[in-house]
C-alpha cells in the first residue's frame, strides 16, 4: 500500500502526531510564564530543596523577590505564609544565566 501525502496533509499529520510526540519525550505544553516553585526545582534550580533555595539564592540575591520593588524580580511569595511561591519564568532564566557562578551551588542546607 502507498500513501500519496500533500504538504497540507503532512502539516494536518504534524498537528495531530505533536501531542502524542510530545507526551513520550515528556514535554508538556507548559510554557507558562508562571510557574510554581516545586514544578521547576529540578530544572531551574538543580534539584535543590526549597528551603536551599529560599536560603542561597532568594535571601542572598534579594533583587530577584518582586515584593522588594526591583526591576527585573522574577519570584513571589518567598517568605509568606500560606501562599505559593510562584517564579515568572522569562526572568528567571535569564538571571540564572547571568548569576550561575554568583551561587554557591555547594552550600549544605541549614536545618
Amino acid at each position: 500500500m502507498e500513501f500519496t501525502l500533500t504538504k497540507q496533509s503532512l502539516l494536518e499529520l504534524a498537528k495531530l502526531l505533536a501531542p502524542i510526540v510530545a507526551k513520550i519525550l515528556g514535554i508538556t505544553k507548559s510554557n507558562r510564564d508562571w510557574v510554581k516553585l516545586e514544578e521547576i526545582r529540578a530544572d531551574l534550580f538543580a534539584g535543590k530543596a526549597k528551603s536551599w533555595i529560599r536560603l542561597y539564592i532568594f535571601d542572598q540575591f534579594p533583587e530577584v523577590q518582586i515584593e522588594n520593588g526591583c526591576q527585573g524580580a522574577w519570584v513571589m511569595g518567598v517568605h509568606g505564609t500560606g501562599n505559593v511561591t510562584k517564579v515568572y519564568m522569562p526572568y528567571a532564566r535569564k538571571w540564572m544565566h547571568e548569576h550561575h557562578d554568583d551561587i554557591d551551588w555547594t552550600a549544605k542546607e541549614v536545618r
